[in-house]
């Protein structure tokens, strides 16, 4: 993402969260490091693939979210997204990023443990980048997928890793594949599925 105006507004932001001692400024950085926007990226371009326009989009352990937001106001047109993550402060970063440039807030956040949540029936686009932080959630019938996980099992927060992209969508249920691939991340391997639960 070579976007001057982004970056921007990404400085700008964290420099405020800064100034006015909001936390987590640390946090808030680390979402826009070079492997999250080419992992996110890589995300986005393959969900536009399978189609461009969504009306209600849930972006499970969603973290900040805006870098995901950006990158699909570029690739599709979305009509409301729900955020959810167990962070509030990741929560309040977005408000902080919305309001100082004056963008329009069509999402809502939602502070919860995705595995305690259980209304999937209600969108059309269900995105979890975070599946190694969590356990499966169940699958639904109508909602596309898009899925990402890792086998990087070295950090203690990574409860569910996988070892290949059949582990993932066996986990998620995925009965018709759109995509799945893989990227050599060094370390680690990061894996993803676009598909749905027929």
């Amino acid at each position: 993402m070579n976007d001057p105006e982004i970056l921007g507004k990404v400085i700008d932001t964290a420099f405020f969260i800064s100034k006015e001692s909001i936390g987590g400024v640390e946090n808030f950085i680390e979402s826009f490091k070079t492997t999250q926007i080419k992992c996110k990226k890589w995300l986005v371009e393959e969900i536009a693939n399978s189609s461009t326009t969504f009306d209600n989009v849930l972006v499970i352990g969603s973290w900040n979210g805006i870098l995901l937001y950006e990158l699909m106001n570029q690739y599709c047109d979305v009509g409301s997204y729900d955020f959810l993550d167990l962070d509030k402060k990741t929560h309040i970063h977005r408000e902080v990023y919305f309001s100082l440039h004056k963008m329009e807030k069509n999402y809502n956040s939602i502070v919860a443990d995705a595995n305690e949540f259980s209304d999937f029936s209600n969108y059309d686009l269900i995105i979890n980048t975070s599946c190694e932080h969590m356990m499966p959630l169940p699958s639904v019938y109508g909602p596309l997928y898009a899925l990402q996980s890792n086998n990087y099992t070295n950090i203690p927060e990574h409860v569910n890793c996988v070892e290949n992209v059949k582990e993932l969508k066996k986990q998620y249920k995925l009965t018709h594949t759109l995509y799945e691939s893989e990227l050599d991340m060094g370390h680690y391997k990061r894996f993803m599925v676009i598909g749905s639960h027929w």
